[in-house]
């Protein structure tokens, strides 16, 4: 697949490529490295190629103002920015219960967790803890017969919810060189009807650069992979391939925390079906068979959004700008710090691509006449594979056939405007980390000896580091 640099230029989404939960991301995990020997000095001018501020390559702009996580790539042309347009009315205005007079909206609910995309992904950013609205869902590592994957804590009228979620608050202390603490806080989730059930928590990500991760090519993911750590370098990142139902081979999971699902197709389909209640022709409706299921019975059989405004939501995700990096002397240096420690190890910096040049996915008929492709590279700094990150960060269960202690490696780009508000800073799968350091400090597993490392930093090479991944 490909974007170009030409003006006109979109992403177009393979067809059945691959399919995961709209939202669920972004939220850095900044994940498994390996341990490299530090100095003892503080960071020194590198000599090394500049670092690029083009982080979505063609599909970047300058602006990292707290709009620019909302802003289209900026190769569309006229006609493709009015159906990104009609793909983002969709997703951000709010869907109704059926029967509405707005037709081409009805079929919220009857259970759900948001009533739009942006209802999670607050201006297209990550979700919000449960204190302060939607974002946050609890996953079901058994699928319970009573309530399925996920807990569904809203209704429409007339329908209860499944439960509401509830939590008791935790948190050590540790500290990092000189002496200066650090506070570790971690949350025990569970539904106030099922407290007995094991959950695991999910914050939905931010949707920065999700069309340029679907043109990732399987070959290029696989090719860092190294599950039997052949190398010996303490990493060991695997795939996660996913098993087809009708047949056909299985593919590479790229999106979720579990890496659990192969396009974006799949994963905004995924989305609507789970987080709102919306049927389309990947998730149709089905009906409740266990006596004690909570789930109410679905009396029609009409698909509740079709294939062409489906496609329209995808095209508008797959299309959002990436705001540009900016890197300077000190984050150049903060940069060698990064590869010293082992992050780049998993949070691989870059990849080349190609973008088709023209049409939206929607358009099935126009959109395999894209022969003109141009190469470009991006730096999500992820390698989205699947890394033991530790039992720290471990569900108490394994799911979405991967086992509990590890997660994907999150994309890194556009972490500084994430953290920008320090008050509302929410990282790791479940969003229990308020800082980079807190998140850094609660990575085990592959990553424990970078964790060490990164702890005895001195204040100049911590600063420096900082500084680099708040430009990123």
């Amino acid at each position: 697949m490909s974007a170009t640099r030409a003006s006109g230029r979109c992403v177009t989404l393979k067809s059945l490529r691959v399919l995961t939960t709209l939202l669920i991301i972004t939220v850095p995990c900044i994940s498994a490295c390996t341990y490299k020997p530090r100095s003892a000095t503080p960071p020194q001018q590198i000599n090394t190629p500049l670092l690029s501020n083009q982080s979505g390559g063609s599909f970047t702009i300058s602006n990292r103002g707290q709009q620019s996580l909302q802003r289209p790539q900026p190769n569309l042309s006229a006609e493709q920015q009015l159906e990104w347009a009609v793909g983002k009315s969709f997703a951000t205005q709010a869907w109704v219960s059926a029967p509405a007079t707005t037709t081409a909206r009805d079929g919220l609910g009857p259970l759900f967790n948001a009533n739009s995309c942006t209802g999670c992904h607050v201006r297209n950013g990550q979700g919000q803890l449960p204190e302060h609205g939607p974002g946050l869902i609890l996953r079901l590592e058994n699928a319970s017969s009573s309530y399925g994957e996920q807990l569904q804590d809203m209704a429409i009228p007339g329908v209860q919810p499944e439960g509401r979620i509830r939590w008791q608050t935790g948190s050590t202390h540790t500290a990092i060189a000189g002496g200066e603490p650090v506070q570790l806080h971690q949350r025990d989730y569970h539904i106030d009807s099922a407290p007995q059930l094991a959950t695991s928590a999910r914050l939905a990500p931010a949707l920065i650069g999700m069309g340029l991760i679907d043109n990732i090519n399987d070959a290029d993911i696989i090719a860092n992979s190294d599950p039997d750590d052949r190398n010996g370098d303490g990493i060991s990142g695997r795939v996660n391939l996913r098993e087809n139902h009708n047949g056909t081979p299985p593919r590479l999971g790229r999106f979720g925390w579990k890496a659990s699902q192969t396009d974006l197709h799949e994963q905004i389909a995924l989305a609507f079906f789970q987080d709102m209640g919306i049927t389309s022709s990947l998730h149709p409706p089905r009906q409740c068979i266990d006596t004690g299921c909570k789930t109410s019975p679905i009396t029609s059989s009409e698909l509740e959004i079709s294939d062409k405004l489906l496609g329209a939501v995808v095209d508008y995700i797959a299309n959002l700008a990436v705001p540009a990096a900016a890197h300077d002397e000190l984050s150049q240096q903060g940069e060698a710090i990064f590869a010293r420690l082992g992050c780049s190890a998993c949070h691989t910096p870059a990849f080349t691509i190609r973008l088709p040049s023209n049409n939206f996915s929607s358009d099935e008929a126009q959109k395999y006449l894209n022969t003109e492709i141009a190469a470009e590279t991006i730096y999500p700094y992820s390698d989205l594979l699947l890394h033991d990150m530790g039992d720290g960060l471990a569900d108490l269960q394994p799911s979405d056939n991967t086992p509990a202690n590890e997660w994907r490696t999150a994309p890194l780009w556009g972490l500084g405007i994430r953290t920008k508000n320090s008050h509302n800073t929410r990282l790791l799968h479940d969003g229990r980390a308020g800082s980079i350091t807190e998140a850094i400090l609660w990575h085990g597993g592959e990553a424990d000896a970078s964790k060490t490392s990164f702890s005895l930093l001195s204040h100049p090479e911590h600063t420096a580091l900082l500084h680099f991944l708040k430009a990123l």
